[in-house]
């Protein structure tokens, strides 16, 4: 009966895996020490092979150790190879091979017991082939998930181009936000999620202007009370432009709260401190810079001495300290220096 209850727990655990793991890197990751632990194997490999593309990724464990690799078919060996190629369940006394289909060959698992005489029994054969089947259905849903991403990225893209033909205001973000976004990410530690999340935030951050009249955008000369108001408006018309976008779900809220201030005084919200979504932070202290380094139609540019010497007198007011510290950390850097007034 315990065998039988830890059965249904490995289902349970799957299951979780595969709807609360958003990569599927790490979802072959708990798999594979899933097949580890239930099976007590001293050696598994899993292999995910893309229905589109070369994006293999090998999941290695033996003993204590974890290896993953991402890469071609290159990260393959020859023997890993014939196996995927083969494309056939084979289950033996102590090592077990099972092909992950579902339409197409997603993949394969490989499992084995080192020790002499250490055999699997029938009901753990039967339990590696269910498990695996299931997995097989689960490879397949990443798989449509990926592609989804894939006509995601090129619905960003197009509506990236609008932006720039349509909102003539932010030259940062055409040439060198990725680059920013992508060293402000690794310097606070944010995970790979977070720092997808916040690029295309930084992409889409403008999207509500498109509803803002061209003139306003363009004007020379300082806005009056009433045309601010109209530009103020552009963070809720962008969050409700992809709000309906289960994909972008995320990006929205780093949307709509990106012109909030650390102090309260921003805009729509008013929230302040920990109340601003992490990226909103970031995105506003990019946005400034932007701002004042390559400037506005109404805004002269200023020298990056001048944009750390403002930045540093709206620490704790317009801007998280935290945020703005990790960002001068960054603008200090030759290479990013180099790379800004090249792009100016």
């Amino acid at each position: 009966m315990k065998k039988y209850k830890a059965i249904f727990s490995s289902f349970h655990t799957l299951y979780r895996l595969a709807t609360s793991l958003p990569e599927i890197k790490n979802f072959l990751i708990g798999a594979s020490r899933l097949y580890r632990n239930i099976l007590k194997c001293d050696k598994v490999i899993m292999v995910s092979k893309p229905i589109n593309g070369n994006a293999y990724i090998k999941v290695q464990l033996s003993d204590k150790t974890q290896v993953v690799h991402r890469g071609g078919i290159s990260i393959l060996s020859k023997r890993e190879r014939e196996i995927l190629n083969q494309n056939k369940e084979l289950i033996l006394d102590s090592r077990m091979i099972y092909p992950f289909v579902f339409t197409n060959t997603l993949g394969v698992i490989y499992v084995k017991r080192q020790m002499k005489n250490d055999f699997f029994d029938d009901l753990e054969r039967r339990w590696f082939v269910a498990i695996s089947e299931q997995i097989s259905v689960y490879l397949y849903s990443f798989n449509l998930y990926e592609e989804q991403k894939k006509i995601l990225l090129g619905y960003i893209k197009s509506l990236t181009k609008v932006f720039d033909q349509y909102v003539p205001t932010s030259h940062l973000h055409k040439k060198s936000s990725l680059k920013i976004i992508k060293a402000i990410s690794k310097q606070m530690k944010l995970t790979g999620s977070e720092s997808r999340t916040l690029e295309q935030a930084s992409v889409l951050h403008d999207a509500g202007k498109i509803e803002i009249p061209t003139r306003l955008l363009k004007k020379q000369r300082p806005l009056t009370r009433n045309e601010y108001k109209l530009i103020m408006e552009h963070p809720h018309k962008g969050a409700e432009l992809i709000k309906d976008l289960q994909s972008l779900r995320s990006v929205a809220p780093i949307i709509l709260h990106h012109h909030e201030r650390y102090d309260g005084n921003g805009y729509p919200g008013r929230l302040q401190k920990d109340e601003i979504p992490l990226g909103s932070r970031i995105l506003a202290v990019v946005d400034a810079f932007d701002a004042m380094f390559f400037g506005r139609p109404y805004k002269k540019r200023v020298s990056l001495e001048e944009v750390e010497r403002e930045f540093k007198k709206q620490i704790g007011k317009q801007f998280d300290p935290k945020v703005i510290s990790a960002f001068l950390r960054i603008l200090r850097k030759k290479s990013i220096r180099k790379h800004l007034h090249s792009c100016r």
